[in-house]
């Protein structure tokens, strides 16, 4: 493509570095980029808990608008914020390479013999690693990832919880560790960065021909069967495809227990009705 495409993108640290990293390949295959900063309400509430809020896909909406509106020409997104619908007009056209799709413990002791509180706002947290240690208070926290390691460093969290990626891209190395997938499986998607165009351009185009065969097959799986699902922030789900195996797995958890699922084949219709009866949907 010729010429300079404008990529919406939110205003943060970390945004702001995941757009580098895909104007960084982007421009590898002569497509070069500039950002344009959006604000979503998201970033303006900062206390409600993200499963509380009506709107899902909250830190989506607007970069999104700016694509049909006309002022950009596609919006980059953590992947795993995307809601399950999208306008019709748009199209998620493009997966970068997988980042560490695991949580990672903030802490100056092990999360095996940690006791207090722990800042994540997030249900799927909260119920996986509840019950791998039945010694910890969940307190819901808001904010960039610098704003809540300011918080825990202030003392205002014994512990919190964020995603390795994000820590990875920013080159942030804090004390404590990473989280195991058998005790906290990932939310959908977590990891990957996503590019939303407007469905049918040659920016679509253009992307799908550079599409790296794994990041989209494993993308693609955990997003369809979280469409299925009607999955959302407000449940403690999670799916990870694993390319290299050609299995996607399915994990939730209640108040009391866990159920974990593995798909080696298509999963049919069948399958579905199961996991909803167990999730309640």
């Amino acid at each position: 493509m010729e010429g300079i495409i404008r990529l919406a993108t939110r205003g943060s640290r970390l945004a702001l570095k995941q757009f580098e990293i895909i104007s960084k390949t982007l421009e590898s295959y002569g497509v070069k980029c500039e950002p344009f900063l959006v604000e979503s309400h998201g970033e303006h509430d900062t206390e409600t808990p993200l499963y509380s809020m009506s709107e899902q896909g909250v830190f989506v909406r607007k970069l999104n608008d700016k694509i049909i509106e006309g002022e950009v020409d596609a919006a980059v997104h953590s992947a795993k914020d995307l809601p399950n619908e999208i306008d019709r007009a748009l199209s998620i056209s493009y997966y970068s390479k997988r980042a560490d799709p695991r949580d990672y413990f903030i802490s100056g002791m092990p999360l095996a013999k940690f006791s207090g509180t722990v800042g994540s706002s997030s249900i799927r947290r909260k119920r996986f690693i509840g019950q791998h240690n039945r010694n910890l208070e969940f307190l819901n926290i808001r904010g960039n990832i610098d704003t809540r390691i300011r918080k825990w460093e202030r003392g205002e969290f014994g512990s919190i919880v964020v995603a390795k990626a994000a820590l990875d891209r920013l080159g942030l190395t804090p004390p404590g560790e990473v989280i195991s997938e058998e005790i906290c499986p990932p939310d959908p998607n977590q990891g990957f960065i996503a590019i939303v165009t407007e469905r049918g351009s040659k920016l679509e185009c253009t992307l799908k021909k550079i599409q790296e065969q794994e990041q989209l097959w494993e993308a693609s799986k955990e997003r369809e069967l979280m469409v299925r699902l009607q999955l959302g922030c407000n449940l403690a789900a999670s799916i990870r495809a694993i390319y290299s195996e050609k299995v996607v797995k399915f994990a939730y958890a209640d108040e009391e227990r866990r159920y974990d699922f593995s798909f080696k084949k298509e999963i049919e219709e069948s399958d579905v009705r199961k996991l909803r009866d167990i999730i309640g949907r």
